[in-house]
C-alpha cells in the first residue's frame, strides 16, 4: 500500500508558509501607513479596539460555553 504524504509534510515549507506570512503581514502594516479611513462616531473613541477586542473575547467564551452544554457528553461515552 502506497501512502501519499501531505503537502504540508514537504521539508522546508514550513519556513517558506512563516517568510510569506511575515511578507504579508509586513505589507499589510505599511499600507496602514498610506490608506486611511474616516473613523467616526464610536469607532473613534479612545481605546475602540482594545475594549472592542476584550468584548468579543467575552462574548465568544459565553458562546463556547453554550456550546458546551448542547454537545456534552456522559463520562462513560467512550466506556
Amino acid at each position: 500500500m502506497k501512502t501519499h504524504s501531505h503537502w504540508l509534510d514537504k521539508p522546508g515549507l514550513a519556513r517558506i508558509l512563516w517568510v510569506v506570512f511575515a511578507i504579508v503581514l509586513i505589507g499589510l502594516v505599511i499600507a496602514d501607513f498610506f490608506v486611511t479611513h474616516e473613523h467616526g462616531g464610536i469607532m473613534g473613541s479612545f481605546g475602540f479596539y482594545a475594549w472592542f477586542g476584550i468584548a468579543i473575547g467575552g462574548v465568544s467564551i459565553a458562546v463556547s460555553k453554550g456550546w458546551k452544554s448542547v454537545f456534552k457528553r456522559k463520562d462513560t461515552y467512550y466506556d
